[in-house]
């Protein structure tokens, strides 16, 4: 099965995951830690999904914009989140455009001071460390270190299992957990037996979403016959909600398991009937070359011309001659 995600699944993935108040809480506040992140008021944030339009810059969408404040505080700021699969060199130049051109919508709304924009980078990409600078500003060599600065997460390098310990109603760390062995279905399918009591103490809109994530994520990796059941398990959790995620999970876990199964014994038999195939025809082509030789022994036998043997048995005239060499010894 290939291995690469289509780049629209990560999108679709993370897109609902951290457009949810809570999740965004927990990603700035227990996972990067900000510390200014503990006076966020939960009931301030809101999500922006209107493009950025400059005279400068055509259209642009982020994946994520949160705006919110802080506790006292009158003056928004805006959190900026890009989900990435694959390591970007232009990564810095990318969020710098959507900075200005948030900016520049607020300079024209008339602010007289422009709000702080946090720039973080959701990365789940598999074949490589994110192993650029995060530093915005590098190019300028004299300012680099007093400029702005943008946070990774890395989702291969989180370490869940402390958040999952307190089985809470929040959707992010079961993702994280799971995508961190999506490619290992083994480990995949142990994982997923492991979270399902976190999963049954998830709310039904967490459900929902969590079933949204099932869809791009596992539901892929079944084997087309397995969908009509997978549906219909999926069609008891909507219906029964945390109570059948129980249900949910084993059920899912055996379809995995059965899938993987059914793969590597087609893969077994048909690497055997190549096997066959190419063995019925290398002794096919031995069997040919062993006729063409004896028809040229036996012209030889009768006095015919190499070149005569040539044109008949296809031989060339050096394994014709070779031949004729072995006849007069």
């Amino acid at each position: 099965m290939n291995s690469e995600l289509p780049s629209m699944e990560h999108d679709t993935t993370f897109k609902f995951l951290l457009k949810d108040k809570k999740e965004l809480l927990l990603l700035v506040k227990d996972i990067l830690k900000y510390k200014w992140a503990e006076e966020i008021e939960e009931e301030s944030i809101e999500f922006d999904d209107s493009e950025f339009v400059t005279q400068h810059f055509s259209q642009l969408r982020a994946d994520i914009v949160a705006k919110a404040k802080l506790k006292n505080r009158e003056m928004y700021f805006y959190i900026l989140i890009e989900n990435q699969s694959t390591v970007r060199r232009d990564m810095a130049q990318k969020i710098l455009k959507y900075m200005v051109s948030l900016w520049w919508n607020e300079l024209s709304k008339g602010v007289e001071n422009l709000p702080p924009v946090i720039p973080i980078v959701v990365y789940n990409g598999i074949k490589e460390k994110w192993n650029i600078s995060t530093d915005l500003m590098e190019a300028f060599e004299t300012f680099k270190d007093d400029v702005f600065r943008y946070r990774v997460v890395d989702v291969f390098e989180i370490d869940v299992k402390k958040i999952l310990e307190e089985e809470k109603d929040l959707l992010t760390p079961i993702v994280f957990y799971l995508e961190q062995v999506r490619e290992d279905r083994d480990e995949l399918i142990r994982r997923l037996l492991e979270v399902e009591k976190n999963l049954e103490k998830l709310s039904k809109e967490n459900i929902d979403r969590f079933l949204r994530w099932v869809y791009y994520i596992i539901r892929p990796r079944l084997l087309e016959e397995q969908r009509e059941e997978y549906e219909r398990v999926v069609e008891r959790v909507k219906q029964g909600g945390a109570e059948k995620m129980g249900d949910f999970v084993s059920n899912v876990a055996r379809l995995l398991d059965e899938a993987k199964t059914k793969e590597f014994n087609l893969g077994l038999q048909q690497g055997l009937q190549q096997g066959l195939q190419q063995g019925l025809q290398q002794g096919f082509q031995q069997g040919f070359e062993q006729s063409r030789i004896e028809t040229a022994e036996r012209m030889i036998l009768k006095g015919y011309k190499d070149e005569e043997i040539a044109e008949i048995t296809g031989l060339s005239l050096e394994r014709i001659k070779e031949l004729r060499a072995k006849h007069r010894n």
